[in-house]
């Protein structure tokens, strides 16, 4: 008698437990009912940000003579930058070597004979500047001082326009995401309820431009005497272009 009871209990026990997971289920398979999409977003913009890879080579026989005239220079150069408007902050030594070599056919100098063991030094300066508009002026002051190489011209955002754009070419992306879903909804006569997880990536490139000739101011003495750009053709035009900063999403909309 008491096993019958028990086993009646039991019953009832499970009876009540289908009861209450029928309604889980039901409310579980509501998760198969999403629309997965990709939406890609761009923002352009100008940029606000320059950097500039500024460098003064000299060379003697006397390795003292060609360090000594590099210093020299270089802080004539850095007087013109800092006259020009950049900061001490955002003027940076980002290389300076020494090295000798012989004089040959191929790369003989002018004050130099073939034969002769020369040494070479070379100081360069990573000069930020946010006025963009300047830069040919900056590159121009720096090179009447006695720069007589630039090595890179790079432009970019700032960290606070950049994060402007960024959050901008999202917003796009999510807009162009949902438009995919409520085109797909619309196709199959539902309607987007909400959403469920959600992925974003971006990327943003700054425009490069690298090695930037010089022929017409690079050195061809131990002693140079670079011809100012502002004399030989009204100064150095640099354009700056646009940038683009780019998102894409990943989101699942529920229906």
């Amino acid at each position: 008698m008491k096993r019958t009871h028990f086993i009646a209990a039991a019953i009832a026990v499970l009876a009540v437990l289908v009861v209450l997971i029928a309604p889980v289920a039901a409310d579980n398979n509501l998760t198969d009912h999403i629309i997965e999409v990709s939406g890609y977003g761009e923002s352009t913009t100008t940029p606000d940000k320059a950097t500039i890879s500024l460098g003064i080579e000299t060379i003697d026989k006397i390795a003292f003579k060609a360090q000594e005239e590099n210093a020299r220079i270089m802080k004539k150069v850095i007087s013109a930058l800092k006259a020009a408007g950049i900061k001490e902050e955002n003027i940076k030594t980002n290389q300076y070597s020494m090295y000798s070599y012989e004089i040959y056919d191929y790369n003989k100098l002018d004050g130099f004979n073939i034969g002769d063991t020369v040494y070479s030094v070379t100081n360069t300066v990573e000069v930020i500047t946010y006025d963009v508009d300047s830069v040919g002026e900056v590159i121009d002051k720096a090179i009447e001082a006695g720069a007589n190489k630039v090595n890179r011209l790079q432009f970019g955002l700032s960290n606070e326009k950049q994060k402007e754009q960024r959050n901008a070419a999202i917003y796009s992306a999510v807009k162009a995401a949902r438009a995919d879903a409520d085109a797909v909804a619309a196709a199959l006569g539902i309607r987007v309820t909400g959403t469920g997880v959600i992925s974003v990536s971006q990327s943003y490139n700054a425009v490069s431009y690298a090695n930037v000739s010089m022929d017409s101011v690079a050195m061809k003495s131990a002693s140079p005497s670079p011809v100012a750009p502002a004399e030989v053709a009204g100064g150095t035009q640099i354009s700056s272009g646009t940038l683009s900063t780019t998102a894409t999403v990943s989101i699942v909309f529920t229906y």
